[in-house]
């Protein structure tokens, strides 16, 4: 080991002193046998400050760190009001964690030994304390999240108090007994289950799994409904142009927020494919070119969102409208010392308040070292925050944005862009009213009194 060390050593130095130039000794070539320097982080981490962060609400509210035994953050999920985030762990923890202080609440293990990565969390749309995990064991757990009063704007200052039922949670063990209802196996296959999604009806569940198939299950049932996979020796005698199902590991499904039975898949086979699950036969559409390695997809409207894993060009808007790539969004004020972005997680801001129309996009992955907030309009990074190594999960809630990756700390941080102000409704205008209903996502209803009824005049007399 101690020869290897040097050995390491000795081809670091003969590549810095080939590549570093001497006039300017500021420049630093990172190298494989190292990570970077304490100095140049903390120049990096200035720079963002001073960018994104000095003078904005933009700042980072809470980094939590964990024992590294816990593993990776690979998945997260905000409940609807906020209030709480479920973390998955690559060692089949769960833990639920305040919404907007990320102090754990409860912790869930995987009573199988040995315990195995939960790549995919999805709360349900109309069950707000039913959320369901995604396990590489071929099992989808339900977890039935306990009822937790803990303030979001008001948090306590030193602990949070919950109800007894969360220390049943915390005493389930690796090889212990199913004893506790908290977390069950709600559905098996025999591949890994990569990724999952709640249509937005809310009665059927679609997960992907890594034989390359695509199951719909009934909720209340829990039996397969349609299952969409191509036998391996069949793909050879289909033109590409004509398959209609996945060839490669399913590792990201989303789920329309609106659209009651319209979800999007990506797999390892380079092809993001969009489903309506009453076809029983096949996707609807298929895009080429993308290169997703994590659950990097999300559906607003008629885009879609994806994240690829590769150095430039990484993510794309597509029109499902115009069934084409509408966009490749290079982003124009990124830094210059960026070898790549990378993209493992990408997600929508989910902000109703101040991203109606979709403008903001957050990445994060293993060439930027941060995750970045864009303005899809632009292309320009809004608010950048440094992250200690690749970032594999992504999550937000109004304000808030929680990550984590392979680094042992779970952030929390807010974002706001001052020149996208919140939308108003204007009760002297009924057909504002009405416009906003158009656009209502889960259930989420403005605060706003009832629209008074309006004495409407008749043609003759509206004045242009």
């Amino acid at each position: 080991m101690a020869e290897i060390n040097t050995l390491i050593s000795e081809y670091a130095k003969s590549i810095r002193s080939r590549y570093k130039n001497e006039n300017s000794p500021d420049i630093w070539y990172p190298m494989f046998s190292e990570g970077l320097s304490k100095h140049r982080k903390f120049a990096w981490a200035k720079e963002c400050n001073e960018k994104f962060s000095k003078g904005t609400p933009n700042r980072v509210l809470y980094d939590r760190w964990y024992f590294s035994e816990c593993g990776a953050v690979t998945a997260l999920a905000y409940c609807r009001d906020g209030s709480l985030v479920v973390v998955g762990h690559a060692t089949g923890l769960i833990q639920l964690r305040h919404g907007g202080t990320g102090v754990v609440l409860s912790t869930l293990r995987n009573i199988q030994f040995p315990p195995k990565p939960v790549y995919a969390l999805q709360f349900s749309p109309h069950e707000p304390r039913v959320c369901y995990a995604a396990c590489t064991d071929s099992v989808v757990y339900r977890i039935e999240v306990p009822n937790i009063e803990a303030s979001v704007d008001d948090p306590p200052e030193h602990c949070i108090r919950s109800d007894p039922a969360v220390e049943t949670l915390s005493r389930q063990f690796y090889g212990s007994p199913a004893t506790a209802t908290a977390a069950s196996p709600f559905v098996n296959h025999r591949s890994a289950a990569l990724s999952l999604g709640v249509l937005a009806e809310g009665t059927k569940l679609v997960v992907g799994y890594a034989d390359a198939s695509l199951k719909i299950f009934d909720v209340e049932t829990q039996e397969v409904e349609t299952t969409y996979k191509v036998h391996k020796l069949r793909v050879q005698y289909i033109p590409r142009k004509l398959q209609r199902m996945h060839v490669g590991q399913v590792c990201a499904v989303s789920a329309h927020p609106e659209r009651e039975h319209t979800f999007a898949s990506a797999a390892w086979d380079n092809t993001l494919r969009i489903w309506d699950a009453r076809v029983k036969i096949g996707c609807m559409m298929t895009f080429e070119g993308v290169n997703v390695c994590g659950d990097s997809i999300d559906l607003h409207r008629d885009y879609c969102l994806v994240g690829s894993w590769q150095p430039t060009e990484a993510l794309t808007v597509w029109d499902l409208a115009a069934k084409k790539r509408l966009n490749i969004i290079r982003v124009q004020n990124r830094r210059p010392d960026v070898d790549g972005e990378y993209i493992y997680a990408c997600r929508y801001w989910r902000s109703y308040e101040f991203n109606r129309k979709g403008k903001y996009g957050i990445i994060g992955g293993s060439g930027t070292n941060c995750v970045e907030v864009i303005n899809l309009h632009n292309r320009y990074i809004a608010a950048s925050y440094p992250t200690p190594r690749s970032v594999l999960a992504i999550a937000s809630h109004g304000d808030r944005i929680a990550f984590g990756g392979t680094a042992p700390v779970f952030s929390i941080v807010t974002f706001h862009d001052p020149k996208h102000e919140p939308h108003h409704v204007d009760l002297d205008d009924p057909w504002t009213w009405v416009r906003d209903k158009m656009y209502e996502v889960d259930d989420i209803m403005i605060d706003m009194e009832p629209v008074p009824n309006y004495d409407y005049p008749i043609r003759d007399e509206i004045e242009f």
